[in-house]
């Protein structure tokens, strides 16, 4: 152990003792940071996602750079016999080279490690998440540098040891991609896929570490640094003699087991969940509908054994969610496997259970074929079924598959209805949320504009998507009355009204929005602005399209801590109006959700909202608004146990509407949420709350903005740059010394 680590000392210390290693310092850390922050900035999320996608490409040239000398070298000058001719052994020499090499390219990824202490000043990113990703990148570098060393080995010229190092790590990394896999037979391509870099590297670099892929790094690393330690024996030994034979065979014992243990290490469960949301841990609601289920729910998967690359990811996490669910349901969850591309009797019972297979191109004996693959769910109890016809993203697949078992084993069916017959906004308006909606809820509707209107008492939440009018005395003392007997609200109201057509806002002088004061709260008649924190939108010019930030479309920011916004970090709101709390309602809590950044104004009356005229505002103005809260009415002692009113008031109606909901997920989590909040069903609530979203990037000023990005891009190089002259300059200094002085 002493000569491994004196030899990686050594090799260490030569590459900080030559320019070169300064130039492929700066090289790195540039080309990582400028492509980082070009993309970050844009999209305004604290997130180090973007510099991370990008690493594997930049590793793919620079760690065959660093290794190409660290053994073609020694053998050009014939100084590895002289090394080897000291009390040292070909494996400390080769493990003392493999580690100095990881340690500089480590101490390369180090220069990164500003940006998310940084991007602390504007953001608040999840750390679990960056840890997971720098040590699934130190993983990445562990297995990539082994591979260099390998071709290294192979060769006296450092050229031909790059071009086979960094040809090496291509075809690791291309092996599982669609291109490779869809020419290959599904015989070859399925165990090839399993050898396959990038996909190990994504599932440890979002925010979950896997035992799996750590066996499958290991197994790189051993099996190319035996391929190198046989390389740097076979000259030692005579080719006829019995300790080349066993140096053969033991060699090949090694690269096999290596890769028999990644081939079936994806049947080894264990992992650790850094995330913050614990996305890829079992929720305490799951647990809480698994364990109160007392009759069996069968769970069958229906998956093909030819599936694209893509896609054939999905399935180990599907198995993961699925193991978990036996696990926690003491034996009430039973898991069935089919393929049905194998059985015909499979293919009829996914088609009648109403799971069809999709469609891909795969190319076979030179020519472009669609092929049908089934990656499907489908939850049985009783006599009733639900189905999720294709996994497509297995962060949503715990609360998919807790939902339906909920709705399948419940005995209550919870029911909202939407308020109509003051101008509101329609169903159809709201037609992917209520779609969503109607997985959980009974969705019905009241129309208060009917003489004969009547708020059932089995209703258990209203929801007021934008009155524009104001109510009938009837209507007004029914929904009053409602509120009052432990009634639950989802007030959805517009301050203003706003014309798309011209792009020009309004004040609705005569709404409904007065009846949200026995909340607590008013809706104010005006539109809020946020300089800071804002979506960007593309606005047509004379000859292209470019891109502004338009301040009226908001990234609204947490407020506080709440059930409802647990795992929201924002929530995109188009034109909304700003919330003021009224002095306290006796037996009322009311609690901020939702709020601007500390750069927002608001206009009131008549005004115009297009991208391309110049908000006028007075910087003084500027402050911090609410624009969505939670009412909770306190427990009469007398009645200890029963529900007590609730409402969420938000200051838009338009965010969940079908214009914009497409387009950010958060908009329905929040919405549903609330609904969950206000009818109280906890379990599926806290499995919601894990769904990530996105943590936006709001800095005070743009020159703190700038700061942030040139410390980074120019500071931490330089830095590198200044480190490299003093130590040269000390060196040559030395150089120069006589003997004894």
């Amino acid at each position: 152990m002493r000569n491994i680590w004196t030899i990686a000392r050594k090799e260490l210390r030569g590459y900080f003792d030559h320019p070169t290693a300064y130039i492929l310092l700066v090289v790195f850390l540039g080309i990582n940071l400028f492509f980082y922050f070009r993309s970050a900035f844009l999209v305004q999320q604290a997130s180090l996602r973007p510099l991370f996608e990008l690493l594997p490409w930049i590793l793919l040239f620079f760690v065959p750079a660093v290794t190409m000398g660290s053994l073609a070298e020694e053998k050009r000058h014939g100084t590895l016999e002289v090394v080897l001719s000291h009390p040292i052994q070909e494996h400390e020499l080769l493990i003392g080279k493999y580690v100095g090499n990881v340690l500089f390219v480590a101490i390369a990824l180090g220069g990164t490690l500003l940006v998310p202490l940084t991007l602390k000043m504007g953001g608040s990113p999840d750390f679990g998440v960056v840890i997971a990703q720098y040590f699934g990148s130190l993983l990445l570098v562990a297995g990539m540098t082994a591979v260099g060393v390998f071709a290294s080995a192979l060769t006296r010229n450092q050229i031909t040891a790059f071009i086979v190092g960094t040809a090496s790590i291509f075809a690791l990394m291309m092996v599982g991609t669609e291109v490779v896999q869809m020419g290959l037979p599904s015989w070859v391509s399925n165990p090839l896929s399993q050898l396959a870099i990038l996909p190990h590297f994504a599932n440890v670099t979002r925010g979950v570490i896997d035992l799996r892929d750590l066996v499958y790094f290991a197994a790189v690393a051993v099996a190319f640094l035996s391929l190198a330690y046989w390389l740097l024996s076979r000259d030692r030994l005579s080719h006829k003699g019995q300790l080349y034979r066993n140096l053969k065979l033991g060699t090949l014992t090694l690269v096999a087991i290596a890769v028999v243990a990644n081939l079936f290490g994806k049947y080894i469960p264990g992992r650790v969940d850094l995330t913050a949301e614990r996305l890829y841990t079992m929720s305490s609601g799951t647990k809480r509908i698994l364990g109160d289920l007392n009759d069996v729910v069968t769970i069958t998967f229906f998956s093909s054994s030819e599936l694209p690359a893509q896609v054939r990811i999905l399935e180990r996490d599907v198995s993961d969610v699925l193991r978990d669910f036996e696990r926690y349901s003491r034996g009430n969850v039973q898991v069935l496997r089919k393929h049905p591309e194998r059985s015909e009797e499979a293919t009829q019972e996914a088609r009648q259970l109403g799971i069809q297979p999709v469609q891909f191109n795969v190319v076979r004996r030179e020519e472009l074929q669609l092929k049908q693959g089934w990656l499907g769910l489908a939850i049985q109890y009783a006599d009733e079924s639900e189905v999720i016809p294709f996994v497509g993203d297995s962060r949503t697949l715990e609360y998919q598959l807790a939902a339906n078992v909920w709705r399948l084993t419940r005995t209550v069916t919870p029911k909202v209805a939407f308020v109509t017959g003051q101008g509101e906004k329609t169903q159809a308006e709201y037609g992917l949320f209520t779609r969503e909606l109607s997985r959980t809820y009974e969705v019905a509707t009241v129309d208060l504009s009917s003489d004969t209107a009547v708020i059932e008492p089995d209703i258990d939440a209203l929801i007021f998507p934008g009155p524009k009018s104001g109510m009938s005395p009837r209507a007004r003392q029914m929904v009053q009355s409602y509120l009052e007997n432990d009634g639950r609200a989802l007030y959805l109201s517009d301050g203003v009204d706003v014309n798309l057509q011209y792009l020009f806002a309004m004040a609705l002088p005569d709404s409904a929005r007065d009846i949200t004061t026995q909340f607590g709260a008013r809706v104010n008649g005006d539109l809020l602005f946020d300089l800071r924190s804002n979506e960007s939108i593309q606005v047509p010019g004379e000859v292209f399209s470019y891109i502004v930030a338009y301040p009226f479309w908001m990234r609204r920011l947490r407020a506080t801590e709440h059930a409802i916004t647990r795992s929201i970090n924002s929530v995109f709101m188009p034109w909304a109006s700003s919330i003021d709390t009224l002095p306290a309602v006796e037996g009322r809590t009311v609690t901020p959700l939702l709020a601007t950044s500390e750069f927002a104004g608001r206009q009131i009356a008549n005004f115009q909202i297009r991208p391309d005229v110049q908000l006028m505002y007075n910087p003084e103005d500027l402050a911090q608004y609410v624009v969505a809260v939670a009412v909770q009415g306190a427990v009469d002692g007398a009645l200890e146990g029963t529900r007590a009113g609730r409402a969420v008031l938000v200051g838009d109606a338009d965010f969940l509407s079908d214009q914009f909901i497409g387009n950010a997920p958060e908009s329905a989590l929040f919405g549903l949420n609330a609904l969950d909040w206000l009818t109280q069903t906890d379990a599926l609530l806290d499995i919601r709350s894990k769904q990530p979203t996105a943590r936006p990037l709001v800095f005070e000023s743009n020159l703190e903005m700038q700061a942030v990005k040139y410390v980074n891009l120019i500071g931490v190089p330089l830095a590198f740059v200044l480190l490299g002259t003093v130590r040269l300059l000390r060196r040559r200094r030395m150089t120069r010394r006589k003997y004894g002085e």
